[in-house]
């Protein structure tokens, strides 16, 4: 059985970031102008299911719809802040409650990328995860042609198990191959 928090709880990484003390905390309503800003770089839609274009609505949806996720155990999502400024998201989502499974997710505004900072959130997740909320395997998919996001998920202890042809269909009709991680309890 799944251990799920009444209270989605913040988390304080030990990463060597230059940038400052790395937080993970439920998402908060201040945090709308920075997801809007942060979802019009189009290499965040490139690689997720982010929309682009990307509108305020879509923020304001994202940021006010986490918490009813959350209470209705469908996801977990944290914003990533580094020093007091927004950085990211990153999620738990896909949950399979009887099959204690979820995937992770994740994306970070550009002038944040490359410096640990998502393996380290990815890591303390996980460990959120496996040893706190008891599940038992999380799976974490990146684009075929994604690397750095295939280090993220590596970095993290995710050990890579596949790859899954014609995976994911883009907007613009492109199927697209997606390379599956996963982490297990025990491992």
């Amino acid at each position: 059985m799944i251990d799920w928090p009444v209270s989605q709880p913040t988390l304080s990484i030990d990463v060597a970031s230059p940038r400052g003390k790395v937080v993970l905390r439920p998402l908060r309503e201040d945090d709308i102008e920075a997801i809007f800003q942060a979802c019009q770089d189009p290499t965040i839609s490139a690689f997720t299911r982010v929309p682009f274009p990307y509108d305020r609505e879509m923020a304001e949806e994202f940021v006010r719809g986490s918490e009813l996720g959350y209470r209705n155990h469908q996801s977990v999502v944290f914003a990533i802040e580094v020093d007091g400024v927004f950085a990211g998201a990153m999620d738990l989502h896909s949950i399979n409650l009887s099959d204690h499974g979820a995937e992770i997710g994740y994306w970070m505004e550009k002038s944040f990328r490359g410096a640990g900072i998502c393996s380290a959130a990815a890591k303390e997740i996980l460990r959120l995860a496996i040893t706190v909320m008891k599940f038992r395997r999380i799976e974490g998919l990146a684009d075929y042609n994604n690397l750095a996001s295939q280090r993220v998920l590596e970095k993290a202890g995710m050990t890579r198990e596949a790859l899954l042809r014609k995976k994911v269909t883009k907007p613009n009709g492109d199927q697209i191959d997606m390379v599956l991680f996963a982490i297990t309890e025990g491992a």
